[in-house]
């Protein structure tokens, strides 16, 4: 019982424990002290001192020694522990067992913290270098491109002769068609800029409300043309990020357009900001299929996709705006509730 209580009082920190193994001493001191003062003094000890006296002692020894093997317990559970962390046998007193250990799984977290870096080093050399080459051939098209878009235009515009109405409407349905295909490949070469860090990004503090204002006009137009209707809740007093105003705009219109072409009648387009700490949150709702598919299915929490390593799946539109996002230090989550973008340090 007298254990018992001893355990419950003293405190198991370390500095308690260090503290409670110099106890022994400081009674022994008090100890002399009262028997010297009352051996000369008196000439006699009261009978109660040489009790508590005695009885302090005992404590103190049973104390000591629940420290002593406490530590001793501890020391030899965490030298055992970091020996088989380490894999490594180390010498036989327990500090040097556990340095030794500390020190092999030091070496050996540097070396992989260097692994790392080398190969987030070759993965950014591989992707700027995909991306200097993805810029060439996409330049490449659209110079192909115009060679057919141009004689299609001057037969439109100043036909050889006659077209029948057929013949018109089948130049001007591969002249749209062109036209669909620039736009897809001057956003792939956005893409491409951004992964070789050529894309201009201008910074500036910008209050994220007021970029969403101005996007609304055409995330409203698209959601009309489903039959949706647009709801919005914006969070006052957000914090200001640094961001590229013109960048962030049109990654939002991208996925308040893309988002629009899964709403209706029973799903409104629903766009709403929020503030995360010193970071802006904005979510859109629905989160369409293609937007899933810009990274594995989405944990229950979100599935994080950001930095140059946003995955290539998904619609080039959604790309381009994932790409956009990263490139201003943002980063994308998509849920089944919808896509949450955050910005912001």
């Amino acid at each position: 019982m007298t254990r018992a209580l001893i355990r419950r009082t003293v405190s198991r920190s370390v500095a308690w424990r260090l503290a409670a193994g110099v106890l022994p001493s400081v009674l022994a001191v008090g100890l002399v002290i009262g028997l010297f003062y009352y051996g000369e003094a008196g000439r006699a000890a009261p009978r109660v001192i040489l009790v508590v006296a005695a009885a302090l002692t005992g404590v103190s020894i049973v104390v000591a020694w629940m420290n002593a093997t406490y530590f001793a317990d501890r020391l030899a559970r965490l030298a055992r522990a970091t020996e088989q962390a380490s894999g490594v046998r180390g010498p036989t007193d327990e500090f040097d067992r556990i340095e030794h250990a500390v020190g092999t799984l030091g070496s050996a977290l540097t070396a992989a913290e260097a692994e790392r870096a080398r190969t987030d080093a070759m993965a950014a050399a591989r992707l700027h270098e995909q991306g200097t080459m993805l810029a060439g051939v996409v330049a490449d098209a659209i110079s192909q491109l115009d060679e057919v878009r141009l004689p299609l235009q001057i037969l439109l515009e100043s036909p050889f002769g006659e077209l029948n109405e057929n013949q018109e409407e089948l130049l001007r349905d591969a002249r749209s068609a062109a036209d669909t295909i620039d736009v897809a490949l001057r956003r792939l070469g956005q893409v491409a800029d951004v992964d070789r860090e050529a894309l201009p990004v201008q910074r500036e503090l910008v209050q994220v409300n007021d970029v969403v204002r101005s996007v609304l006009p055409l995330a409203r137009a698209a959601a009309e043309r489903h039959g949706a209707r647009t709801e919005t809740t914006l969070e006052p007093g957000l914090p200001r990020v640094v961001a590229d105003r013109t960048r962030l705009a049109e990654a939002l219109a991208l996925f308040a357009t893309d988002a629009a072409e899964d709403a209706g009648p029973e799903h409104p387009l629903t766009i709403s900001t929020a503030r995360d700490g010193s970071r802006a949150v904005i979510r859109m709702a629905p989160a369409s299929a293609r937007a899933r598919d810009l990274g594995p299915a989405p944990a229950p929490t979100g599935e994080r996709v950001s930095g140059d390593r946003a995955s290539s799946t998904g619609s080039p539109p959604l790309i381009l705006a994932s790409r956009l996002i990263a490139a201003q230090g943002g980063d994308v989550a998509v849920d089944p509730a919808g896509v949450v973008l955050r910005i912001g340090s």
